[in-house]
């Protein structure tokens, strides 16, 4: 099984939406949670955090930085 997490604006109207994914073909179901805005830091913080790990596993000896788009994507 495959799930899509969705994250709605605040003024969203989830019922509506909701109700509209449900209909979709090959929905299974849907589930509704709500997430302050410190969790939603806290879930960007460990984001973020597991993005820099892998940034630095990369083994930046068998890339050609020699193309300046891939030298401005390694900087970052």
């Amino acid at each position: 099984m495959t799930q899509i997490v969705v994250t709605l604006e605040n003024n969203a109207d989830e019922n509506f939406l909701r109700r509209m994914i449900e209909n979709m073909k090959g929905v299974v179901k849907t589930t509704l949670t709500h997430t302050s805005a410190k969790q939603e830091k806290a879930h960007g913080v460990e984001f973020m955090e597991s993005l820099h790990a892998i940034k630095n596993e990369i083994d930046t000896s068998v890339i050609d930085m020699s193309d300046p788009r891939t030298n401005y994507i390694m900087s970052k």
